[in-house]
Order: structure tokens, then sequence, then C-alpha cells
């Protein structure tokens, strides 16, 4: 099993520090979303021409490895697609070059269910866009499980359109976890085939809310999750997507970190 986290649990480490703590903890490999302040994969300090074979060494030394690039890339607004498929794309040539396996992109949202389909082929278009433009690399483009595209019929939606090697599903299962529960075999097992990296996260279902929560705290069943996917042969990480960035009410990456190490490896 290898295990990694997203750099959002830790907005305020520095590299190094997070370099430092992901080995200390047991980690194999780190997930960015962000360094240092910066989301953008072109303006991160640390891959800029000139700084990137440092980078390379450093991740070396601690034993790590970047295991994929979080954009905010999403496609249901066609009015801001253009722009974002630029970042992604800027992406893709950072990803190339920093050994980084994949970029992720969402859905994302479905504001009227009336336009349901019209939302579909827009994102289909643009993860063909970005699957295009990585063609010739090693960079592939994940859709994330997350906002409206949690459902199963969704999903499958985009996956039979969309024919790249290049593309495979991001599994966050905190999302699906929204309409399925328990029931996680329903949803995981028609996507098996194109899952290549989990998202990890926990809640509390409540009443149809959900609270986010410490991992092993809440009403998700990641070990059964977990020990299935490994029985049926995944290889890819589970990678902690602590959102401390966004809810910083969450307790501190030096809690929550080796929370998800305890619990994934016992």
């Amino acid at each position: 099993m290898k295990c990694s986290f997203t750099t959002l649990g830790c907005p305020d480490w520095s590299f190094e520090r997070i370099l430092t703590e992901a080995q200390r903890m047991g980690f194999d490999g780190i997930e960015i979303r962000g360094l240092e302040g910066e989301m953008l994969a072109d303006k991160i300090e640390y891959f800029k021409p000139g700084k990137q074979q440092d980078t390379l060494r450093r991740l070396q030394q601690h034993q790590l490895e970047m295991t994929g690039f979080g954009t905010s890339v999403n496609f249901h607004d066609p009015v801001k697609t253009p722009a974002l498929i630029e970042d992604g794309k800027a992406a893709i040539d950072i990803c190339e070059r920093m050994h980084i396996p994949a970029i992720r992109v969402f859905g994302d949202k479905i504001a009227d269910p009336a336009n349901e389909q019209q939302v579909i082929d827009q994102v289909v278009a643009g993860i063909k866009t970005l699957c295009d433009y990585a063609e010739g690399t090693s960079v592939q483009v994940w859709l994330e499980v997350h906002g409206d595209f949690n459902r199963l019929e969704r999903i499958q939606s985009v996956i039979s359109r969309v024919s790249s090697e290049r593309f495979g599903i991001l599994w966050d299962i905190e999302h699906s976890d929204k309409v399925y529960g328990d029931d996680f075999m329903a949803f995981y097992e028609p996507l098996r085939p194109a899952i290549r990296h989990v998202h990890v996260k926990d809640h509390v279902r409540e009443n149809g809310a959900f609270r986010l929560c410490r991992i092993g705290e809440g009403d998700i069943p990641i070990k059964k999750i977990v020990d299935q996917m490994l029985r049926d042969g995944y290889d890819g990480y589970f990678s902690l997507e602590w959102e401390k960035k966004w809810h910083p009410e969450l307790p501190d990456a030096e809690i929550a970190f080796p929370d998800f190490i305890r619990i994934m490896k016992q």
C-alpha cells in the first residue's frame, strides 16, 4: 500500500517541512495542491527553470515522489473553460518536467438539471482537449469524483466517450459516500478499471448533511474500501485530502496526518 497526502492539508508548511514531515511520518509520496501559497503549477517557485533539478534531488533524498498535481480546472462554465484549459496545459507541461504522473480536474457542477447533458458534453470536450495535449508525454488527466460528478451514471457518461489512454478517474471516497453510503461497491465496481488514484477523507453523516472529521471517527467505511481495492490488485496511491486550507477549523496536519498513517497501515 502506498500513502500520500495533499499539500492542501498543510498550507502553512514550507516545502522543506513538507518533505521532512512526510518522510518522518512514513508517507511514500506527496500530492501537490499548492506550495507556499501558490496554486498554479507554472507559478510555483520550486517548479521553475533553474530550480527543477534541485527539487527532484530533494525529493529523492527524502525517498518521496510526487503523486499528482491538483489543478482547479473544471468545465461546467463555458465562459471560464478556455482560460482553465490553458491552466491545465501549463500544469501538464510542468508535470512532464517534474515527473508528476497526472493532473487532477473537476467536472464539476450541474446547476440546472435541464442542462445536465450539456454540462457532460462540456466535460467530455474539455478532458479530450487536455488528453490530446498530453499525448506524447507521461502525464495523465484524472477526473475527480467531486461535486455533481459523484454519481455513477454521470462518470460513466464521460468514461464511455473519452477513449484516451491518458484518461483516468480519481476516486474521492467522501464525495461518492454522499450518494452511496455504505453501498460503495455499487459505485466502485463498475468504475474499478478506470480508477488511477484515491482521495481519502472521512465525515459524519448528519441527516442529509456531512461534517468532515478526523480519519476513523466518521461513517465512511474506509478500511473496507481500502481492503477491497487491495484485494482487487489496486497499486496506486491512497492520498489523504485533509482540507485544512478550505476548512481552517479542522485539526492541524500534525494530528491528522499521523491519524491517517496509523489507520491505513494497522
